[in-house]
């Protein structure tokens, strides 16, 4: 064990070192700005300004800034829900729904960009929203629990390079591997799953330190990742990760590794690149051990294969898509597949569904306490338990009137042929705000994930107000 940790953090320092080492060719007029902060941030000039302007150098002019940028995004909605259990055998009524409610959201980023040299960056974003706060048990025992602020770092990291040839990134940061939009096999980093139904999200990311190798004069690039468990900080929970991106003509190659001594090695491969008006996306990825808690048996008792029990075992996920855009009919098509190769066979699954429905019986049923809690734990069993899935997203904007925009999302699990569809349809009433009307259709056998997880095949609609904006 020991020695195992001591080759271990020898590899870890090597990879830093070797990174610091690494020299690209020099060609300053190839560089793209993107290699060092990962976004464009350019400022307008008052007319005031314009003739000093002319002397400073354009280059550190969109590196540097005097004071310290602050900015941040809004958004909330208030929304009717009504809900169908059995519209579409006559047990319920059209125009009485079941269930009533009425739903808020609000959710708020706020952020700094300090930019002091041209070589220096300092960037941290905090998130906050409902509940605004949560309760937190005291330190002392006995004494009354403490209300405590919803708000989260996000992300907090600095950004510095090595003669304009090494560019490094330290910090608390998203990291994106993959290239898919509903699913993504390759991503291996980040610390959040796409949500499907707001796959644009960011999500958050590890405490990582990156170095990055432009190769100057082609579009090439290679990362060193440096991983760190902000819970648990030690040599046996310290991650490594390469990638290596390549432009062949039109299409882009990504190649990348993985390792974490307590769980597993991961190799992907992406692709990306035009088909005719098509975009295409794909993606790969090997796993030797996999992070996930299988389960083996659940009645008469419950017997779970941890990450050790499987440390040998490999598992591979892939996925590919397509993505259309026609920016002159405001219309926009977005298809994939995603193979998830840590899935349950289908006699697999079938026979622990079977399993759960006696113990939820045997203990009661759903409706007591214990049968709730196996209950629950069946749909804990049944979520992303399938092999095969696709989604379609179809949108349209300035649809008769350049305010009215309508839009279809449809997930599908493949295995059991359970999904969701979900078509929208918003009217701008200003810059910030639209009137938003969604029903939301599940489908899918008893035991299928979207239709259990449900609570069966219903139908929801939502009719409300959306705001957003950012500053």
């Amino acid at each position: 064990m020991n020695a195992r940790i001591k080759r271990f953090s020898t590899l870890a320092l090597v990879a830093l070192f070797a990174a610091s080492g690494l020299s690209a060719q020099e060609s300053q007029d190839e560089f793209d700005m993107d290699f060092l902060f990962g976004e464009e941030m350019v400022e307008e000039i008052s007319s005031g300004q314009e003739g000093s302007a002319q002397n400073t150098d354009p280059l550190a002019s969109l590196l540097k800034r005097e004071g310290t940028r602050i900015g941040g995004s809004f958004s909330g909605s208030l929304d009717s829900v009504f809900t169908w259990s059995d519209l579409w055998t006559g047990g319920t009524s059209v125009i009485d729904p079941e269930k009533k409610d009425l739903a808020l959201s609000l959710a708020s980023t706020l952020y700094f960009d300090a930019r002091p040299t041209e070589d220096f960056r300092a960037y941290g974003s905090v998130k906050t929203g409902l509940p605004l706060s949560f309760s937190a048990e005291a330190a002392d025992a006995g004494a009354a629990a403490v209300k405590v602020p919803n708000i989260r770092v996000f992300e907090l990291f600095s950004d510095f390079n090595l003669d304009d040839r090494i560019f490094f990134r330290f910090g608390k940061s998203t990291v994106k591997w993959g290239v898919g939009y509903f699913w993504s096999p390759a991503d291996v980093i980040n610390l959040e799953s796409i949500n499907i139904l707001d796959a644009e999200a960011q999500r958050e990311g590890p405490v990582n330190f990156r170095a990055h190798l432009p190769v100057l004069g082609t579009q090439n690039n290679f990362y060193f990742y440096t991983i760190l468990d902000n819970n648990d900080i030690a040599y046996e929970t310290t991650a490594l990760a390469a990638k290596a991106e390549f432009l062949l003509g039109g299409y882009e190659l990504g190649l990348g590794a993985y390792y974490r001594y307590d769980t597993a090695e991961r190799a992907m491969l992406t692709l990306t690149g035009p088909i005719g008006d098509l975009d295409i996306f794909g993606e790969a990825m090997l796993s030797r051990g996999s992070a996930k808690t299988f389960v083996t048996q659940v009645w008469p008792s419950q017997i779970l294969s941890t990450s050790d029990d499987h440390r040998g075992d490999y598992y591979f996920s892939a996925s590919a898509g397509f993505r259309y855009s026609n920016s002159n009919d405001n219309f926009n098509a977005l298809g994939q597949y995603f193979y998830n190769g840590e899935g349950y066979a289908d006699s697999t699954r079938e026979s622990l569904i079977s399993q759960s429905r006696t113990a939820i019986a045997a203990l009661g049923g759903a409706d007591t306490g214990p049968g709730a809690l196996a209950a629950a734990a069946l749909k804990g069993l049944i979520l992303n338990s399938g092999r095969h899935y696709a989604a379609l997203s179809l949108s349209k904007g300035e649809l008769f009137t350049e305010d009215l925009s309508v839009s279809l999302v449809v997930v599908a699990n493949l295995s059991d042929w359970s999904g969701l569809a979900r078509p929208s349809i918003s009217y701008s009433l200003s810059d910030y705000l639209s009137l938003v009307l969604s029903p939301t259709f599940f489908f899918g056998p008893d035991d299928g994930e979207y239709s259990y997880i449900a609570g069966g095949n219903l139908v929801s609609l939502s009719l409300g107000l959306s705001l957003s904006g950012s500053f």
